[in-house]
């Protein structure tokens, strides 16, 4: 009788333990990948990141309270006062905060909406007109560059939840401007800026071209998305190195600029946030185009860039170099570089070493994580992303802050020869925290990584 008992029990504990493992390994149609090398982190077995520990939450609530008025605490190269990629950068990542969190956290999105209404009022006034608030006599968007355009991406969204008409005009002033661009010479392409004449930059193509694409679908123009496919097109036959795998950071058409090649018009180095850059507008651009050959290109061009760039991987952090090829390369710097970038870190002749940079990885982490969730790479890439958002966040966010950012980066112009596209170049300039180019995409990662989707409605505004 007891040996019996005893025969039942084991059973019942046997059948108890089956039963948890099957629950554990259940989800929730996140993805699962059969490529992810093993891991000590956790596997993508749930929505939302609570089994992990991670919460954004207070970070993003300290950000927006540093940021009282018009001066933003994000941009840590200088105050702007006018419209600006930087603040557009850190805006898209609130706006996608609104969306994700208006139905499960409504009073907290109201809070990321009235920040948002805002910030961006200080530099729109009710007409629609961009505000310079260094100087009331000078004109409040730079309308000689792309970089601008890129801000007004978040001026869909503002419409769509206002149905405030500045904002509505602000867009249409936004797409005369990059009308008006010129194009490189022979090219598709427009100039990234036009004290860069018949320069393209890889950055450039994030700076406009998810701006237009909305554009496209908004106006019922879907003209603008073959041009879209065309530039991008220029660029896959022009900048990329089909032996390494990556783009180029620039590109001159003229083949005459101090930093190009003379046979290729190509500069010499694969920088990680260009790439960066150039990946997520892939991804986001690919949110309105219909199904057809256009969309079957962009997405074979991203997924040769991101399963290229995912060789270059740094096996310890998941996390990738800011000279994306060299890993840990260090180069002795010259204090010419140094002291020309302002560079105080740094007095002498120093070597410096390659490091795994936080912006360009979290731009990474996004696309994979996007671009599986929306079928434009196979769904096993999903972990993959994960694990890369899992490393930035464990390496480069410490003490509430985003580290391992280089401020800035780029090539020339004439007048400033030190920004030569070089090793010594890109390792030269400062490294920070807590600046747009990074603390938005990781946001961005963070939101893809901890919400099974965001619904971004594009406004019909033919």
């Amino acid at each position: 009788m007891k040996k019996a008992l005893l025969l039942f029990i084991i059973c019942l504990l046997c059948l108890f333990t089956s039963c948890t493992k099957e629950n554990t390994t259940k989800t929730s149609g996140l993805p699962t990948n059969s490529k992810t090398p093993t891991s000590d982190k956790p596997s993508s077995s749930t929505t939302t990141n609570a089994s992990v520990g991670i919460s954004l939450d207070n970070y993003i609530d300290e950000l927006i309270e540093k940021t009282p008025s018009y001066i933003p605490y994000w941009n840590k190269e200088s105050f702007k006062g006018k419209w600006n990629y930087i603040d557009g950068v850190f805006l898209n990542s609130i706006v996608n905060l609104y969306y994700a969190t208006k139905d499960s956290k409504p009073n907290k999105a109201l809070e990321y909406k009235k920040f948002l209404i805002r910030y961006v009022n200080y530099y729109i006034d009710p007409n629609g007109k961009f505000l310079n608030l260094k100087d009331s006599e000078a004109s409040g968007f730079a309308n000689t560059e792309l970089d601008t355009i890129c801000a007004s991406k978040i001026l869909f969204d503002l419409y769509e939840i206002t149905k405030d008409s500045r904002y509505k005009n602000a867009i249409t002033f936004t797409h005369n401007a990059l009308t008006n661009m010129p194009k490189a010479e022979g090219t598709p392409n427009y100039w990234h800026k036009t004290s860069y004449p018949n320069q393209i930059w890889l950055d450039g193509m994030y700076m406009y071209a998810p701006f237009l694409a909305r554009y496209a679908v908004s106006y019922n123009k879907p003209e603008l998305l073959d041009q879209i496919k065309s530039q991008y097109e220029y660029i896959r036959n022009n900048m990329f190195n089909e032996e390494i795998g990556l783009y180029y950071h620039g590109y001159d058409s003229t083949k005459t600029i101090f930093w190009a090649n003379k046979e290729t018009g190509c500069s010499q180095n694969f920088w990680l946030r260009s790439l960066g850059w150039y990946t997520v507008s892939l991804c986001d651009v690919l949110e309105y185009y219909p199904e057809g050959s256009n969309k079957e290109y962009l997405k074979s061009l991203l997924n040769e860039i991101l399963d290229n760039v995912l060789e270059y991987q740094d096996i310890e952090t998941k996390m990738f170099y800011q000279l994306v090829d060299k890993k840990d390369i260090e180069v002795l710097v010259p204090k010419y570089y140094l002291s020309s970038l302002k560079n105080t870190k740094y007095t002498n002749d120093s070597y410096i070493s390659n490091y795994v940079e936080s912006s360009g990885s979290s731009m990474i982490a996004y696309s994979l994580l996007k671009s599986s969730k929306f079928g434009y790479i196979e769904e096993s890439y999903f972990n993959i992303g994960k694990e890369i958002f899992e490393g930035i966040y464990t390496h480069s966010f410490k003490d509430n802050k985003l580290n391992d950012i280089c401020i800035t980066a780029g090539l020339g112009p004439d007048s400033k020869q030190y920004r030569d596209g070089s090793m010594e170049y890109y390792l030269a300039e400062p490294v920070g925290s807590d600046d747009a180019k990074g603390v938005g995409p990781f946001i961005m990662s963070y939101l893809q990584y901890n919400y099974e989707s965001i619904n971004i409605p594009t406004p019909k505004l033919f």
